[in-house]
């Protein structure tokens, strides 16, 4: 990791090198000599770079202290521009380049406005670009936090969502059993089976982001199965699926059971005659389309309390997680019939 951090200082100082070289070639058309005076400022840039990098910013702009920064970050670079115009002066221009020290007065000399502001910039230069790439930085390490606490709170949510489902189903499928143990039904065992296999299904085969189509169908069919054996007569289930549908094809596990759930529940309950249940999954260019319809049956009433709306409501914020901006699921009521359309876009 320090090795890392090195190695980006060094790129940092070699790319502030040879700009500052360029910017001095075409006066001396010498390189040595340009590579010289860019090196005079070495000493100076790194101190006020390193000074700005681990006191100022950490201190003060992290603090929002904006004006304190400001203000001593000008006193900074004018005290190093003076250090910087003595040694200039005094030591560098004397050895290298045969001038230096022609005036007699010492503020005159230091402080020649043209020559001084050029300093004061040529120093103020590598501390701007640090500061940017440190405010740059930290924005990102920011930005990226951000970013991670917001995907693990989706994440925590779409579980938390997920371990919703099985208690739900299971509670669903329980009073089913309920009803036909109070009539001392034969079915009981052949129903708990089944169940079991359910449960098998929603406990570990559905623990994964994704599941093929066909998986997912057949928890369906095994559904529909179970509570076929329930209300034997008193439901008619017709489920069709379109020969263009790649059961291979990926999809967020139990995004569909709440569908098949919602219309056995409020279609079929009450209902004393038979009564349709459509179903229907087809492609449509890349959407995946699932459309559940059942008549509503005129002795309940679609309840919106949360216990009876959980898996509708489940089913939406999931989809919200999961299918942000590719998906549309909607719930109508037409002639006597409640449809929910759940339309995925597959990647």
């Amino acid at each position: 990791m320090y090795r890392k951090e090195i190695a980006w200082h060094l790129i940092f100082w070699l790319i502030i090198m040879i700009i500052g070289t360029m910017t001095v070639y075409p006066y001396y058309k010498n390189l040595q000599l340009s590579i010289i005076n860019r090196a005079m400022f070495l000493p100076v840039w790194l101190i006020a770079s390193y000074t700005s990098w681990y006191y100022l910013i950490p201190k003060y702009i992290i603090e929002k202290k904006y004006k304190s920064f400001t203000i001593l970050l000008l006193g900074l670079l004018f005290a190093l521009t003076i250090l910087q115009r003595i040694l200039a002066e005094f030591l560098f221009l004397p050895i290298f380049f045969s001038g230096g020290g022609k005036f007699h007065n010492l503020f005159d000399l230091i402080f020649r406005l043209g020559t001084f502001t050029q300093y004061f910039t040529f120093i103020a230069l590598p501390v701007f670009c640090s500061l940017a790439i440190y405010l740059a930085k930290t924005w990102y390490i920011e930005s990226y936090k951000s970013k991670q606490i917001i995907a693990q709170q989706k994440e925590a949510e779409l579980n938390y969502l997920k371990a919703q489902i099985n208690p739900h189903f299971l509670f669903n499928i329980l009073n089913n059993l309920y009803g036909l143990s109070l009539e001392e039904s034969k079915k009981v065992p052949g129903m708990i089976l089944k169940l079991s296999d359910l449960l098998s299904y929603t406990l570990y085969e559905s623990n994964v982001d994704r599941i093929s189509i066909g998986k997912e169908l057949d928890l369906i069919k095994d559904f529909i199965s179970l509570e076929k054996e329930r209300y034997e007569d008193r439901v008619n289930v017709i489920f069709s699926l379109h020969p263009n549908v790649d059961q291979s094809k990926q999809i967020a596990p139990l995004l569909l059971i709440p569908l098949v759930e919602n219309a056995f529940k409020h279609g079929v309950k009450e209902a004393m005659q038979g009564e349709l249940i459509s179903i229907n999954g087809m492609m449509e260019n890349e959407k995946f389309i699932f459309e559940v319809k059942n008549k509503i049956s005129e002795n309940i009433t679609l309840s919106k309390n949360k216990k009876h709306g959980l898996g509708l409501s489940n089913l939406r914020r999931r989809l919200d997680l999961v299918y942000p901006e590719s998906h549309s699921f909607t719930t109508i009521k037409k002639d006597g019939n409640y449809i929910s359309c759940l339309k995925i876009t597959l990647g």
